[in-house]
């Protein structure tokens, strides 16, 4: 796997910020589940290793990633805490929409420094008003809200440059809105996904984001851009979306060690070793084949993005392939629980954890595996199918 960050010193340090986060949150991991959000310490830990910066374009001075740098790091935090790997995704992963902005706009939340949400769920309500337009709307599962300073929240709108409705994201702050934390999930309890609610807050044309436009080019409409930046080099949409298959490969991977680990040393009443029984051994060979099928369909996946390079790309191809990743990342950590038997389910068990996160982000709208792999069969047969990614 070629890697393109600037030298190995440098892919190393990526490397070891992500596990400074991913095992600070796993000692917190119960105090979280409980709470249904992560702490501020693991925040703060975020913010202090700049990972919100890390794919930023290199005009702000942070080495911004590669593809396959910036996975492993989501990997690695996964492998030891789901939650923390969620908000590790999105707090870089925002910043690279933020990269489409006006460069005065982009500059100031770049330069704030603060962490980015989103929830481009269409919801919310645009009326013009002089000068710009208000937005309103109530938006659920809105995932670190709790320490993030600024939003994207989603709407449809009408151009005059375009006959049809677009859908639209629109830059807020967080302190002009209300958070009402509600999150009360099975799994990704530490994700603090908890619902805004937006009240004819005023924002000016440069603070929405056409994903029209963004979609048809990738690249933004000013002259002067880094031309090398990997999210102006990658269809849009995929790229956005290949952090929920990294974490769920990092999260299978780790359920897969806790079931070797227990497996070979439980003793069945009879007195014979699991490690023995056929059965485990069949489950352990089974599993194991389905975590490389994932690894390798992620790798093509990052492949697939540097060959497109920001051109047409088929859409639908990409969702069926995260949805069938993150399917087999979810059944690695099922089956394990179901192997394991009953003291696997016992809350703060690491297969039960990983087993409810795994779940939870399966059920993310992008990881659907029937919509992924039904709109991919339509592709294939040429019926038109408008998946982005």
């Amino acid at each position: 796997m070629e890697l393109l960050v600037d030298n190995k010193i440098l892919y190393d340090e990526i490397i070891e910020k992500a596990k400074r986060i991913g095992q600070a949150a796993e000692l917190e991991a119960a105090q979280a589940d409980k709470d249904a959000t992560i702490s501020e310490n693991i925040a703060n830990i975020i913010r202090e290793e700049q990972i919100n910066r890390l794919i930023l374009p290199k005009e702000y001075g942070y080495p911004q990633l590669d593809w396959h740098s910036y996975v492993d790091m989501i990997k690695t935090v996964s492998y030891h805490n789901l939650s923390a790997g969620w908000l590790t995704t999105f707090f870089s992963l925002h910043n690279a929409w933020v990269s489409y902005l006006p460069k005065p706009l982009r500059d100031e939340v770049v330069n704030q420094g603060g962490f980015v949400a989103d929830v481009f769920a269409p919801v919310g309500k645009v009326e013009k008003t002089e000068g710009g337009y208000y937005v309103s709307g109530t938006y659920h599962f809105v995932s670190g809200i709790n320490y993030c300073d600024w939003v994207g929240v989603g709407a449809f709108m009408k151009f005059d440059d375009s006959d049809k409705t677009e859908r639209v994201g629109i830059l807020l702050k967080v302190s002009d809105l209300e958070i009402v934390k509600n999150w009360d999930s099975l799994g990704l309890r530490g994700s603090g996904s908890n619902t805004l609610i937006v009240d004819k807050v005023f924002v000016k044309p440069e603070a929405i984001l056409r994903f029209s436009k963004m979609i048809e080019c990738p690249q933004p409409p000013e002259k002067d851009f880094d031309q090398d930046y990997l999210y102006y080099n990658t269809p849009f949409y995929p790229g956005f979306y290949v952090g929920f298959a990294a974490m769920a490969v990092g999260g299978a991977e780790r359920v897969l060690a806790e079931f070797e680990k227990h497996t070979a040393g439980r003793v069945r009443f009879s007195g014979v070793a699991e490690k023995d029984s056929p059965t485990s051994q069949r489950v352990l060979a089974e599993l194991s084949l389905e975590m490389e099928q994932a690894r390798l369909l992620l790798n093509r996946y990052i492949e697939m993005m540097e060959e497109d390079k920001g051109g047409p790309y088929e859409g639908a191809k990409y969702k069926a392939i995260r949805a069938s990743m993150i399917d087999k990342c979810v059944h690695i950590g099922v089956k394990s629980l179901l192997t394991l038997g009953g003291h696997a389910l016992l809350k703060g068990h690491p297969v039960e954890l990983f087993t409810r996160d795994l779940l939870a982000v399966g059920t993310h709208i992008t990881s659907l595996y029937e919509d992924g792999i039904h709109g991919y069969g339509r592709h294939l047969f040429g019926i038109q199918t408008n998946i982005q990614g």
